[in-house]
C-alpha cells in the first residue's frame, strides 16, 4: 500500500461542473478550479480525447502471461462476491493501463479496455500510477462525460522491491460528493497489500537467480559492463547506464522477451546509433531460460545518439523519465512539429537542444523577446525552430505563428511551453495544433530515484587539492523527499552554492542543506483509519522487539510493504 493522493478539493460539485463545462466552451474558468484538475483536462484535450467517448480500444495485449494477473486473481475472487451489486466496478490494469481483469458493474457501464490518459483523460488510475500513491477522482474531476456520475480510488502495485509500480487495482462506485477518502479505499488498500504479499511470496527464486547471474557478470576482469534483464525486471550497472539509449534497452528487452520463449539463438538489433554492442549470455533456472546477461563494449568512436549518455538534466534511469526522452527522441526523428511541456526546469530547452543538436537552430526565446523577431515568413528557411517559452509569447505573434503552422503543417518545430495561467485563445489554438506531437516531462518529485544520479552530474569538478563532493544518507533522504517546484535547475542552485562555499570536509550533512530542503515537507494528516494502521504497526514491531520481518510475518504483510507503510507514517 501506498500513502494517499488526496485529489484537489477546492470547489462545490455543481461550481466544478460549471467549469469543466466551461473548459470544453473555451471560456475562462472561475478562481479556485484546482491547478491539478485544469492540467488533467489539458492533458486529456491534448492527446484529442473525445468527453462523449463510449468504447476504448485497447493496445497490444501483453504477449506472456502477466505475472500480476496471476498473483492478483486468487485475492480478487475473493473480493469480488461482496462488491455491492451493480454499483461497484473492480479493476486491475498492468503498467500500461490495460486492463487485465474485472468485475462488478456500475449502472450498466463496462469497463474500459484501456485506462490510460490517453485513451479517456483523467482517471484515479492514471492518477495512482503517475504518483504512486492512493489516488481518488471524482465526478466533474473526470474528462469524459460518461464519468461524471461515477467516483474511484486506486491503489498502486508495487513489485516486491518497491522501485516499479507493475499495475493498479481501482473500484468505482457512484458519485460520492464530499466524501474523501472514498469509501472503498480502505477495500482497495487491503487488496494492494494482499496483492503485493503474494508477488513478494511468488518471485523470490528467480530474481535470485538473476542477482546471482549479475553479480558473477560483474565480477568478470575484462572490464564488460552489464546489464540483466527477463523482459519485467532489469539489473542495469552504472556503466552500462552510461553507453545505453532508449533503443538499446528496448532492444535488449524484446531479446530477453524471446529468450524466456525458447528461441535458443535470440540476438540483438542494435539501432544504427548505437554506441555499443552487446554480447549475450542466456540464464537459465531448472533447464528453462529466466533471462538474459548482456555485457556491453563502448565502440572506440561511438556513434552519437540523440540521447547522450551524459547530459545534466538528461541523466536519470527511471520509468517516467525514460518514457518521455525515449518518446520524444522517436517524435524528433520527423522533422515535423513539437511540443514539450512540464513545469519550469525540468530539462525542456536541454533536451530540445540535443534533439536538434548538429543540425542549423535559430532559436526563439519568448522570455527575452515576446515577439517573433521577424516576418513569420522568414521563418521556414529550411532550418530548425525552437521556440522556448510559449507561454510568454505575446498574442499577435502566437497568431502569426498559427498561421504559419496552417500553410506549413509540417514546418520543423519545438516549442517549449511551462503550463500556468490560463492561455488565451491563440495559443490554446497553438497548443491544440500541436497536442498530437507532444511529450510531458515529469517532475523531479515524480522520479526522485534519479537524484543521486543528478548529484553526479551536477557536481562540478572539484578544485585540485580538495576531495569531491558526497553525500550522508541522511542528506540523500532529505533531497529525495523535498518536492523541489524548481526540479532540477533547483537541485542544481543547491549542488553549485555547497560546492562552492562549503568551508568544512567530508560527507554533506543533513544540517547543512536549505531549512526547506533539510526540513522537508509538512507533515500530513493521517484519515482515522490510517492512524489506527499505524498504531498496530507500532504495536508489533514492540511486541517483537523492532524486528521488521517478525513484524511484517504477524500482520500478514510483506516485509516491502512495511517499510514503505513506515515511511509513509513516520518518516
Amino acid at each position: 500500500m501506498t500513502t494517499t493522493q488526496q485529489a484537489p478539493v477546492g470547489l462545490a460539485v455543481p461550481t466544478l461542473r460549471r467549469a469543466r463545462e466551461r473548459f470544453l466552451a473555451g471560456q475562462p474558468l472561475p478562481d479556485g478550479v484546482p491547478d491539478e484538475v485544469v492540467a488533467a483536462w489539458r492533458r486529456a484535450r491534448f492527446f484529442g480525447v473525445p468527453r462523449d467517448l463510449r468504447e476504448t480500444s485497447a493496445g497490444p495485449p501483453p504477449r506472456e502471461p502477466s505475472a500480476l494477473l496471476a498473483a492478483a486473481r486468487p485475492v480478487l475472487e475473493r473480493i469480488a462476491p461482496a462488491l455491492d451489486g451493480d454499483g461497484t466496478l473492480l479493476l486491475l490494469t498492468d503498467e500500461r493501463l490495460r486492463v487485465l481483469w474485472s468485475a462488478g458493474s456500475l449502472d450498466g457501464e463496462e469497463a474500459c479496455a484501456d485506462l490510460s490518459e490517453r485513451a479517456v483523460g483523467h482517471n484515479s488510475a492514471a492518477l495512482a500510477l503517475r504518483t504512486r500513491r492512493r489516488g481518488e477522482v471524482h465526478g466533474p474531476e473526470h474528462f469524459l462525460d460518461r464519468w461524471q456520475e461515477v467516483s474511484a480510488v486506486s491503489v498502486p502495485v508495487l513489485a516486491p522491491d518497491g522501485a516499479q509500480a507493475l499495475g493498479t487495482l481501482t473500484v468505482a462506485t457512484g458519485m460520492r460528493a464530499g466524501c474523501r477518502p472514498h469509501p472503498q479505499a480502505a477495500l482497495v488498500e487491503g487488496a494492494t497489500a494482499a496483492v503485493e504479499a503474494e508477488l513478494l511470496a511468488r518471485a523470490g527464486q528467480t530474481e535470485r537467480v538473476l542477482l546471482d547471474a549479475y553479480l558473477r557478470a560483474t565480477r568478470t576482469p575484462d572490464g564488460a559492463v552489464v546489464a540483466v534483464l527477463d523482459g519485467r525486471n532489469r539489473l542495469i550497472s552504472a556503466e552500462a547506464e552510461r553507453v545505453l539509449t532508449p533503443e538499446v534497452l528496448q532492444a535488449l528487452e524484446r531479446t530477453a522477451v524471446a529468450a524466456r520463449r525458447g528461441n535458443e539463438t535470440a540476438e540483438p538489433v542494435l539501432p544504427d546509433t548505437a554506441a555499443c554492442t552487446a554480447r549475450i549470455t542466456q540464464v537459465r533456472q531448472d533447464g528453462a531460460v529466466v533471462g538474459i546477461v548482456a555485457a556491453l563494449r563502448p565502440l572506440r568512436e561511438p556513434v552519437r545518439a540523440i540521447m547522450p549518455s551524459a547530459g545534466l538534466t538528461l541523466t536519470g534511469s527511471s520509468v517516467a523519465w525514460r518514457y518521455a526522452v525515449g518518446r520524444a527522441v522517436e517524435l524528433a526523428r520527423t522533422p515535423e512539429p513539437l511540443l514539450l511541456t512540464g513545469e519550469r526546469g525540468t530539462g525542456k530547452t536541454t533536451l530540445a537542444r540535443e534533439l536538434l543538436a548538429g543540425h542549423a537552430v535559430r532559436i526563439v526565446d519568448a522570455a527575452e523577446r515576446v515577439e517573433l523577431g521577424c516576418p513569420p515568413a522568414d521563418l521556414v528557411d529550411g532550418r530548425a525552430l525552437l521556440i522556448r517559452h510559449a507561454e510568454r509569447m505575446a498574442q499577435p505573434a502566437v497568431a502569426a505563428l498559427n498561421s504559419l503552422l496552417d500553410t506549413h503543417p509540417h514546418m520543423w518545430l519545438l516549442v517549449t511551453y511551462t503550463p500556468g495561467t490560463q492561455p488565451g485563445p491563440c495559443l490554446q489554438r497553438l497548443l491544440d495544433q500541436l497536442g498530437a506531437r507532444s511529450v510531458t516531462l515529469p517532475a523531479l518529485r515524480e522520479r526522485a530515484e534519479d537524484i543521486r544520479q543528478l548529484l553526479r552530474a551536477l557536481t562540478p569538478r572539484s578544485a585540485p587539492g580538495r576531495p569531491p563532493l558526497t553525500w550522508t544518507l541522511d542528506a540523500l533522504r532529505a533531497l529525495e523527499r523535498y518536492p523541489w517546484p524548481g526540479n532540477v535547475t533547483e537541485l542544481g542552485r543547491v549542488v553549485k552554492a555547497l560546492a562552492e562555499d562549503r568551508r568544512v570536509t567530508g560527507p554533506v550533512r543533513r544540517s547543512e542543506l536549505p531549512e526547506a530542503v533539510r526540513e522537508g515537507p509538512a507533515p500530513r494528516q493521517l484519515s482515522p483509519m490510517e492512524h489506527a494502521e499505524r498504531v498496530t504497526i507500532l504495536e508489533a514491531l514492540h511486541r517483537h522487539g523492532g524486528n521488521k520481518t517478525r513484524a511484517a510475518a504477524a500482520l500478514g504483510i510483506g516485509r516491502a510493504t512495511l517499510y514503505r507503510k513506515l515511511r509513509g507514517y513516520l518518516g
